[in-house]
């Protein structure tokens, strides 16, 4: 039988430069997560508040209604579209207008796609079909339920 001799690459991080990566990597961290909130707040407020008097809830909304109490959704691809504008009008399409995010639904992991109705109505843009795919191959591979 092979012998596998392992050594560690590289070298010890000692404490003053782990504490300097922390310090570079926290305003990285807080541009990521404006970005997120950029994308789960779709096109803004009036666009939340205009689903809202229709009597509806946006996906987000859906989606905590649908996951297991005390679970989270965990957001794939939620950078889709990042800073890229389309149409006539050159607006963003923030996460290419569908919710695509793993679940505990009934104690088990689900993969839920969901139109962003914030974004256009849900209407698909660049793209959506990618994003959706990509979603549920990922679902397939890994042999878990779809819900849509």
């Amino acid at each position: 039988m092979a012998r596998l001799a392992l050594h560690p690459i590289g070298s010890a991080l000692n404490a003053a430069a782990a504490a300097a990566n922390r310090e570079a990597m926290t305003p990285l961290k807080q541009r990521l997560l404006d970005k997120r909130e950029a994308v789960h707040s779709g096109w803004g407020a009036s666009y939340i508040e205009r689903v809202h008097k229709k009597g509806k809830l946006t996906a987000w909304e859906r989606i905590e209604r649908l996951i297991d109490a005390g679970s989270r959704p965990l957001a794939v691809g939620t950078l889709v579209n990042d800073g890229e504008l389309f149409g006539p009008e050159q607006r963003p399409a923030p996460g290419a207008g569908v919710v695509t995010a793993w679940c505990r639904i009934a104690a088990r992991w689900t993969m839920v796609i969901a139109n962003d109705n914030t974004v256009a109505s849900g209407s698909w843009g660049p793209r959506t079909p990618e994003k959706i795919e990509r979603a549920q191959e990922m679902a397939l591979k890994l042999r878990v339920p779809v819900v849509y």
